[in-house]
């Protein structure tokens, strides 16, 4: 959806920019009046779309070559972008795992911060130094896990590490958690603790994974998940690692086809909202909806085993946190007009899973 949108946006700067470049070849004193511009535009747009004949008879010939020159460079714009757009979303996706590795190594680099800290400090001095990370279990057994892989660094944080250190140790919870827990059982609760009611909880965290990932607001609550699934996983046998995703291929298919099925019939969609969007024209209708409407449609019938009500669903809950405040309701009335009419004209055909009835 971010991805798409963001192609539409920059679709429309590559249709300005050409607009503005454009207006560069019309004679100066002669200029172009407002119904001309739009005339013009249109016809930059008909060009970028491929359409160059019948869209072009009213253009003055003078003008023509250089609109056509134009129109072109603009597609080719456009196709540039849609490629780096594409790839970069899948990109992302994929970091988010980058991103689990990340923070799940946060533990192990405390466990040596503690040790570089403390660990000399009580071999000179003989005093007593509670340790919470250096020694656990769990963690120990987490460093076998991940040995051979290439977790990023945590060695340039070295005063966030003190920081988030500082406060596991002025937390009001930590002596109760502290106490009494032995054995692998109480390492892992120990880690459940501190990742739950510390660090998920920490300004400085979310502030630190704010700055270092623009996703970070969508990505959190996976990485939460992951961290929790690979906790409980922790046995004498080993641990195992949270999958970013159980079919990753499947998923990523699905991400590469409702991306290409949706542009491959925005228009077709476009067209098909603003016909029962009733007293609202497509130009009013918030960029964030269409986009969503569009990916809607799309799913509707390009995926034969995704319920319908499943899809509305969905996409009503994508607008709730992304789009304004009426636009759940706009969203599920439209879907629910389409839907039913789409499925009596056949456009709709569902298989499988997709037959379950969404009454």
């Amino acid at each position: 959806m971010q991805t798409l949108f963001a192609f539409q946006q920059t679709r429309l700067s590559n249709r300005e920019l050409a607009w503005q470049d454009f207006k560069q070849s019309l004679i100066p004193e002669n200029g172009a009046s407002a119904s001309e511009g739009e005339l013009l535009k249109k016809a930059i747009e008909q060009v970028v779309k491929g359409h160059q004949e019948n869209e072009l008879q009213e253009i003055p010939e003078e003008l023509k070559d250089r609109l056509v020159e134009i129109g072109n460079a603009c597609r080719q714009q456009d196709l540039k972008d849609l490629k780096y757009l594409r790839h970069n979303m899948l990109k992302e996706v994929e970091g988010v795992m980058q991103l689990f590795f990340w923070v799940l190594g946060l533990s192990l680099a405390l466990a040596d911060y503690e040790d570089q800290r403390f660990g000399q400090r009580k071999l000179n001095s003989g005093s007593r130094t509670t340790f919470y990370f250096t020694g656990n279990r769990a963690l120990t057994l987490l460093q076998k896990r991940v040995k051979g892989l290439s977790l990023p660094s945590w060695s340039t944080f070295g005063d966030r590490l003190s920081q988030w250190y500082k406060e596991l140790t002025q937390h009001a919870e930590l002596s109760r958690i502290s106490e009494g827990q032995t054995g692998l059982d109480g390492d892992i609760k120990f880690l459940r603790f501190w990742y739950k009611s510390i660090l998920w909880k920490s300004e400085s965290f979310q502030d630190f994974f704010e700055e270092h990932d623009m996703g970070w607001a969508e990505n959190q609550p996976i990485i939460k998940s992951m961290i929790s699934k690979t906790l409980k996983s922790i046995s004498e046998e080993g641990v195992e690692l949270a999958p970013l995703s159980y079919q990753w291929e499947d998923d990523k298919q699905f991400f590469e086809d409702i991306f290409d099925y949706t542009l491959e019939l925005e228009s077709w969609a476009e067209n098909l909202v603003s016909s029962h969007a009733k007293n609202w024209d497509t130009d009013r209708i918030a960029q964030v909806d269409m986009v969503l409407l569009k990916m809607a449609l799309t799913e509707m019938i390009k995926f034969p085993s995704i319920p319908v009500k499943v899809t509305i669903n969905e996409y009503i809950e994508l607008s709730k946190r992304y789009s304004t405040p009426k636009s759940k309701k706009f969203i599920n009335g439209i879907l629910d007009v389409l839907a039913n009419e789409l499925a009596a004209d056949g456009t709709i055909k569902k298989s499988g899973r997709g037959l379950i009835d969404n009454k």
